[in-house]
């Protein structure tokens, strides 16, 4: 079987427009809203599930906008309801283009925020800000040039986990194995570490549908270890956690994946071998590189990576995750000559 997109979010996708809301499935819209810098992705899907009773739960709210308010209740009026009937929201993880609208939703509807507890560890305790702070040193570390290194610091801070201008504070905790509540519906919550620490996918498993946040894309291939650790530092390599996530992700008996970009499609093992090849394929590069250049610190190596957009069109914080992925590979690089020797 090859991957089979939804055709009218991919046309959207392919003529870099933003499509409009489309019913994925039966009860559940997927709602775009439009990124704040509009680069290679342009904007996240906002799904909006009904229960039986109702009400409306609502996964990954994007950018706190106004526009996006304004969007987002267009989105309810097409449905035949209105913010007042959201019941909870979920995100995937804490970046803030699938947290900013949780606060605005919150305050008219009274539903709770909730996120896996390694996300809300990060998200109370303002390992945010650490991470921002934490990757100036880093950038210093892995060879960055000056003019970079303040550059991409400054890309960060629109980064941080805010909706309005504060912090986003959930309400609630959510563990692997839990169960959304959402009345009708068995959706049940993966703990799929990788892209963040805390990052989930959620499985209904009537539909046989899966959400996928950012864990699984069908176009790009999501950045690894993008914050979520409370102490700032993540706690086994992350890409090693996003091999075991995609394996597990594997396992599922899923027709239908809605990710939180992109366009849904059918071919979830397919793009996950698609996926896990990527990464295969760019860890032998590094290797081969450090090999070539053995002198060459993190940025060295990284700036003459092949990367799909190519290291000039790398800007703010698409540069700083592909250092961060150079980074990355080299320590799984390491993982796996310590545990071969």
């Amino acid at each position: 079987m090859t991957i089979e997109a939804n055709h009218t979010q991919f046309e959207a996708w392919t003529r870099k427009h933003t499509p409009d809301v489309l019913q994925v499935q039966d009860g559940v819209w997927a709602v775009p809203l439009p990124m704040e810098h509009e680069n290679y992705v342009r904007h996240t899907f906002t799904y909006l599930i009904l229960d039986d009773e109702g009400g409306v739960h609502i996964v990954d709210p994007g950018w706190g906008f106004e526009d996006n308010r304004v969007r987002l209740n267009s989105a309810f009026g097409q449905i035949g309801r209105g913010i007042e009937d959201v019941r909870s929201i979920v995100s995937t993880h804490l970046h803030p283009d699938h947290t900013g609208l949780a606060p605005y939703i919150r305050s008219r509807s009274g539903a709770r925020l909730l996120v896996h507890h390694d996300e809300a560890a990060a998200m109370s305790s303002g390992a945010s800000l650490g991470i921002v702070v934490d990757f100036y040193r880093k950038l210093r570390e892995w060879g960055a040039p000056l003019s970079e290194r303040v550059k991409l610091y400054a890309s960060l801070w629109p980064q941080r986990n805010l909706g309005n201008g504060e912090a986003i504070q959930p309400d609630g905790v959510l563990n692997d194995g839990d169960w959304l509540p959402i009345p009708g519906r068995r959706v049940r919550v993966l703990h799929t570490p990788g892209h963040t620490e805390g990052s989930i996918c959620l499985f209904d498993e009537d539909s046989r549908s899966v959400f996928t946040g950012d864990t699984l894309l069908p176009m790009i291939h999501p950045g690894i270890g993008l914050g979520g650790a409370s102490s700032g530092q993540d706690r086994t390599n992350p890409l090693a956690a996003y091999f075991a996530s995609l394996d597990r992700l594997a396992q599922l008996d899923a027709v239908m994946v809605h990710p939180g970009h992109g366009y849904s499609f059918r071919g979830l093992q397919e793009r996950i071998e698609e996926t896990v090849g990527h990464h295969r394929r760019r860890s032998d590069e590094v290797r081969s590189l450090i090999a070539q250049h053995p002198e060459a610190r993190v940025w060295q190596v990284a700036e003459r990576v092949h990367w799909t957009a190519g290291w000039g069109r790398l800007v703010g914080f698409m540069r700083l995750s592909a250092v961060s992925q150079t980074a990355m590979h080299i320590g799984y690089l390491t993982l796996l000559a310590s545990e071969s020797a």
